[in-house]
């Protein structure tokens, strides 16, 4: 059974009072039908981290989110072959890129079949340092494969990433990351005996062919196999390197104080106020 950490089932516990709906109603989704498409104003108060909440009924295939710019590209940051089934909900976690796009374009959510019922915008969780592509939780066990559109990496300027970092709540490294474009012979692109274990996280370093190798992948396919452990979530992959964020670093000594105002967590930095999602707040 696919499990939740005790840290992230608190932190929606206690961050789903902070939730908005931006659509509520009945809408059959399809190839021929259409999508349910959102107004980028409903976007106007969305910040990284958060998490748009798709409920769902009568679902049999796949569902995809969509910019609704010129060419309807992938919403940075999401899955291929995210399947639904059912009855249920979908979380899609929004990075930096993603809450860019949506507020200048909005958002359709398409598929092949299922019917939407309600869209939330629920906080979600606080960023890694870096250029999040992807943040969420994937469940891996036994040779599971998290896909990922090149939207949430076709941006990112390669020559300022020095690492790609996988973060996991496996507490071990003794687990097969393989990293691929495809599933040919020659898309391999690394594996984990090319990594180094950190804290909660494996490191790919990356020499001048691999950023090459990721920068044009037209999708990154990352494989999991929990060997003989217990399976577990990964929860962001990350491009780290010369990257500034949204609490930057200007001043090292600078103190970080952490207060609560009305029942929101707030942190003061070098003379300036940010959320718990590591937003400014003017």
């Amino acid at each position: 059974m696919k499990k939740i950490s005790l840290v992230a089932l608190f932190a929606a516990l206690v961050m789903s009072v902070n939730a908005t709906d931006i659509w509520t109603g009945s809408k059959h989704v399809s190839w021929d039908d259409g999508g349910l498409q959102i107004a980028a104003d409903q976007f106007a108060n969305a910040q990284p981290g958060q998490k748009i909440v798709l409920h769902f009924t009568d679902a049999t295939d796949g569902v995809e989110f969509k910019v609704m710019n010129e060419n309807f590209d992938h919403l940075a940051g999401s899955r291929e072959a995210a399947w639904i089934s059912g009855n249920g909900i979908f979380e899609q976690f929004l990075t930096q890129e993603a809450v860019e796009s949506l507020k200048a374009h909005g958002l359709e959510i398409i598929g092949a079949n299922f019917t939407c019922t309600q869209v939330e915008l629920v906080d979600g969780k606080v960023l890694k340092d870096g250029v999040t592509v992807w943040t969420g939780f994937f469940w891996a066990d036994a040779w599971t494969t998290l896909e990922l559109y090149r939207d949430g990496y076709n941006y990112v300027d390669f020559a300022k990433a020095t690492a790609l970092r996988i973060y996991s709540e496996a507490g071990r490294s003794d687990f097969v990351i393989n990293i691929k474009e495809n599933w040919e012979t020659e898309g391999q692109i690394a594996d984990q005996t090319a990594m180094t274990a950190g804290e909660g996280y494996m490191d790919l370093p990356l020499t001048d062919d691999l950023r090459t190798r990721l920068a044009n992948a037209g999708h990154w396919m990352i494989q999991f196999n929990k060997e003989d452990g217990n399976p577990f979530n990964v929860t962001d992959i990350v491009l780290v390197g010369d990257f500034t964020t949204a609490i930057d670093n200007t001043a090292v000594e600078a103190k970080t104080v952490k207060v609560i105002r009305d029942g929101q967590v707030l942190i003061l930095k070098n003379g300036k106020t940010f959320n718990a999602l590591g937003a400014e707040i003017k």
